[in-house]
């Protein structure tokens, strides 16, 4: 997906992040380099969480394995200061979905080359 079109679900999640009453910031940079580990950075009175903001059409959402490389890198350095890695998926036509990847990583089965998260 081109880069113009996931800052536009970026801004979508964090929109929906503030009318929640959350604080919320996109990281500069988000979804350029090889040092990018997440798009937003959302922060409530108890809990910070790293989110990886992704879009598909399907019903099925598919991981590339840069992707996967990706999602790893932000688990490990969510762990690290103690955040929760979070990828939050809009399924067009369907809404959003949050998969918090300490525990649904799980939810990740294996098909036709590609990691395959069910919704």
């Amino acid at each position: 997906m081109a880069i113009c079109h996931n800052k536009k679900y970026e801004r979508e999640f964090i929109k929906n992040i503030h009318d929640e009453n959350h604080h919320c910031e996109r990281v500069a940079g988000s979804g350029s380099g090889e040092n990018s580990v997440c798009d937003v950075l959302v922060f409530t009175a108890i809990k910070h969480f790293m989110v990886e903001v992704k879009t598909t059409k399907k019903k099925k959402f598919y991981v590339r394995v840069k992707d996967k490389k990706q999602l790893e890198k932000m688990i490990s350095v969510a762990r690290k200061i103690n955040a929760i890695p979070l990828l939050a998926v809009k399924f067009k036509q369907r809404g959003w979905k949050y998969f918090d990847l300490n525990k649904e990583w799980s939810e990740f089965i294996y098909e036709n080359g590609n990691e395959v998260l069910i919704s």
